[in-house]
């Protein structure tokens, strides 16, 4: 059996690292230095952004994942340093349930062609400047509002404790097939009505954001995950459930609600 462990460079994380190789050795595991995607278990130790990033790095991947925590809020990583033994144990055991997740995916439409960016967490849309962004929003081609305002942001039920609830978006079981739109700092005045609270769509509606007025056609800075990529000569954004997804290993006894009232509430 092989294992690949990635792991951030702070302190506490290469403690955990330095006892946790030793101790998937002893339950038959080979080590290896690159992810290839032949593993038959996946590590990650750190904190949320430390998963986020193994995720990105690792192209979404289908291996089972467990998370091991050593950073601050930890909703992907369930597992503690001071558990690592009786973590094995039932892996090993399989006395565990896994958690599929799937990504929220953007296909950016250019004047040079189409682009595509994935994101765990969410999608954010927002303009190159500090003045106020405008967009036509459709689901399903039917528009639903012109939008003025930072920007929008597009989540994940996973997502829904990250940026979007900061913003006053909603907390969603993540046995929830949906997509959650929540408007960044909306214009609602008599030249602009814009919606101020989130909308829950199903997954399989595809949400379209374009330009108008000076923002036809721009500069879009579309942001996944907390990494933002700069697009010119957009004509149009359509936002989607991502066909990837990926597995991550809970205890038998994890429960969303619980850890959610212990971290957040």
């Amino acid at each position: 059996m092989k294992i690949y462990v990635f792991c951030n460079q702070k302190d506490r994380s290469r403690l955990a690292y330095n006892e946790f190789i030793p101790l998937v050795k002893e339950f038959g595991y080979e080590v290896v230095d690159e992810f290839t995607g032949e593993e038959d278990l996946l590590a990650c130790i750190g904190g949320d952004g430390t998963f986020l990033s193994f995720v990105h790095k690792c192209g979404f991947p289908k291996v089972p994942i467990i998370g091991i925590n050593t950073g601050h809020l930890g909703f992907f990583q369930e597992a503690l340093p001071t558990d690592l033994k009786e973590t094995m144990e039932y892996i090993s055991k399989g006395e565990y349930q896994l958690q599929h997740i799937s990504p929220v995916q953007a296909k950016i439409i250019t004047r040079r062609g189409e682009f595509l960016r994935t994101g765990l967490n969410e999608i954010v849309i927002r303009g190159p400047y500090s003045h106020a962004s405008h967009y036509e929003i459709s689901i399903d081609n039917t528009k639903i509002q012109d939008f003025s305002g930072d920007g929008i942001i597009i989540s994940t039920p996973v997502g829904s404790t990250a940026y979007n609830y900061s913003l006053g978006g909603s907390l969603i079981s993540p046995d929830l097939d949906v997509l959650q739109l929540t408007p960044i700092a909306p214009m609602s005045t008599n030249a602009y009505r814009c919606f101020k609270s989130s909308l829950i769509l199903p997954s399989s509606e595809v949400i379209s954001i374009a330009g108008t007025g000076r923002c036809e056609g721009g500069t879009v800075l579309v942001s996944f995950d907390g990494r933002t990529h700069e697009f010119g000569g957009v004509l149009k954004i359509n936002i989607t459930r991502s066909d990837k997804s990926i597995s991550l290993i809970r205890t038998k006894t994890y429960d969303h609600w619980s850890l959610l009232s212990s971290k957040l509430l």
